[in-house]
């Protein structure tokens, strides 16, 4: 079970996100959900009840993209955004790894959503890319360990 609960016109959850890097670190991996979405997000998802974040980044990884990567924690992003009149505050751990293995393509579809789609994404490019949450390409070129409040009222 997810850590995600729902209260009147609020909502609370906790994900894991992760930046995964190729080995020359020049490409990122982001996603994209096919439903109309025009933004891309880092690869994560959902902790559960009792999970701890490194844990459930991993858990995640492998469940999407059949990935076993080393993580080191990167950022700690509290985020508040409205969406359809329910005011939604999400806990997220974020993560960096290296990806060792062969990129043999550019896009792929996920291991356990069709809907979703992978990119490898040359780091050059990042500024032609809508994120979310804005906050993202900020994280992804910093070096240090990142505290983040983002708020969208």
């Amino acid at each position: 079970m997810n850590v995600d609960f729902v209260k009147d016109d609020y909502r609370f959850n906790a994900r894991a996100s992760a930046i995964i890097l190729n080995e020359k670190k020049d490409k990122i991996l982001l996603f994209k959900v096919e439903d109309g979405r025009d933004y891309f997000l880092l690869p994560g998802g959902r902790i559960e009840l009792y999970e701890d974040s490194l844990t459930a980044i991993k858990r995640e990884v492998m469940e999407e993209l059949g990935y076993d990567i080393d993580f080191t924690l990167c950022s700690i992003q509290e985020n508040f955004v409205i969406k359809e009149d329910i005011k939604i505050m999400q806990y997220s751990f974020c993560y960096k790894g290296i990806y060792k293995g062969i990129i043999n393509t550019d896009k792929f579809v996920c291991k356990d959503n069709n809907n979703q789609y992978f990119y490898w994404i040359d780091i050059d490019n990042l500024k032609n890319y809508k994120f979310y949450p804005k906050s993202t390409i900020k994280l992804i070129n910093s070096n240090k360990l990142e505290h983040i409040v983002e708020k969208e009222i």
